[in-house]
């Protein structure tokens, strides 16, 4: 389950509709931009339904989330603003061969703005644009991924996975793909939930890409349960589709603290299996962070000072979450192939600090966002100076 800085609050997404009163007209030559500060959460899903290729894409859009589109390019970008930062929770929401074009209009809206931008986690796909963009990238993860027509947990790499879907087989546990959300299953999840959370290295409530909402935008989820042999609920999964590449996030994964041994195995092998049956072509555990797995495409402008002010804040978060746990726990499943995964930054001697700071604000509202903060500004200050961020 990735809801790491990259489960999202913003994201990138269009939709129609015609000017109404109150909504900002800014028109280009060719073509008209406008900027909505409306709830835009139906024009989101609209867009995320037509080109939702990022993964994290659905979770973006949640309560908060602006919409910024092209009416000509049938394309937006979803965004949240923290300080003066619009951070966006993966690509634009547009067709492939629209996406520079979409992205570009946008940066330019930003720059009118005086706001600085910030994509993050983007895809390999849209990241192949940002040399192009002037976007300076450094690689956050990779995510993993299952071809479900091939794919099958056997040899060496996945001897893990099958010893934990045999034990939780054996202790009786069985997973179902969930017909009706009730009453009853709500109020289990929600015990469920907070066994979970007891095991986590934090107490500390994390929002944007780390929350949990298990049943926002339910009717674009598969959930599924995992129960003991008396009934019990032990484990429960939330998938939400990706369009675009007719496939699914397993989005979030939880079990109760004292659940058999290998639910969670079991739950992602059998999952994978039932998709597999109902015609999906490719499912992902979501970003694993500072995981290096993965191709990393000539065409991606990294940035060295990028990647170490990234290293100094994820090394700040391994408090609160294990990266090196998270990556060896989806590297078991034996994916058929890893994506890099990027944030993407505009241009600017201060906008890397400024879009990271409105990152760490973001995610720990009610936290220790000041001290993680001021941490990341000492790190940054030891490991370069503004003067050679390219």
């Amino acid at each position: 389950m990735f809801h790491f800085f990259m489960q999202h609050l913003w994201l990138i997404v269009a939709g129609g509709g015609a000017g109404v009163a109150g909504r900002y007209i800014h028109l280009r030559i060719r073509q008209a931009h406008r900027l909505i500060p409306a709830d835009p959460q139906l024009d989101l899903l609209h867009l995320y339904q037509l080109h939702g290729y990022n993964s994290h894409s659905l979770v973006g859009i949640t309560a908060g989330v602006q919409l910024w589109w092209s009416s000509r390019e049938k394309g937006g970008v979803g965004y949240n603003e923290f300080r003066k930062v619009w951070l966006v929770p993966g690509d634009p929401l547009a067709n492939e061969s629209h996406l520079f074009v979409v992205a570009d209009a946008f940066l330019h809206k930003a720059h009118e703005e005086k706001r600085v931008v910030g994509f993050m986690p983007a895809s390999e796909q849209f990241a192949t644009h940002s040399r192009r963009l002037g976007l300076r990238a450094v690689k956050v993860g990779s995510a993993p991924y299952f071809d479900l027509a091939t794919w099958a947990p056997r040899g060496d790499r996945a001897k893990k996975a099958r010893a934990g879907v045999n034990q939780a087989r054996r202790a009786g546990v069985h997973v179902a793909e969930v017909a009706e959300i009730n009453d009853q299953l709500i109020q289990e999840t929600a015990c469920l939930r907070q066994s979970w959370l007891t095991t986590r290295r934090s107490a500390m409530k994390f929002a944007w890409l780390f929350a949990v909402d298990l049943f926002e935008h339910k009717d674009r989820k598969k959930y599924f349960t995992a129960r003991d042999a008396s009934g019990r609920l032990v484990g429960f999964l939330a998938a939400s589709s990706i369009p675009a590449r007719d496939g699914w996030y397993l989005e979030d994964i939880l079990r109760i603290k004292d659940a058999p041994n290998g639910t969670t195995d079991l739950l992602v092998v059998e999952v994978l299996e039932l998709l597999k049956r109902t015609g999906a072509k490719l499912a992902t555990l979501g970003t694993a962070p500072m995981c290096m797995e993965g191709f990393n495409d000539p065409e991606v402008p990294i940035s060295p000072a990028l990647s170490r002010m990234m290293r100094s804040v994820l090394g700040c978060f391994s408090v609160f979450y294990n990266f090196e746990g998270v990556r060896r726990f989806k590297s078991k499943f034996a994916p058929s192939w890893w994506e890099s995964e990027y944030l993407l930054v505009t241009q600017g001697a201060t906008a890397p600090l400024r879009v990271m700071s409105a990152v760490v604000h973001a995610i720990v509202p009610a936290g220790p966002s000041t001290l993680i903060v001021r941490q990341l500004t000492r790190a940054w200050k030891r490991s370069t100076s503004f003067s050679f961020l390219k």
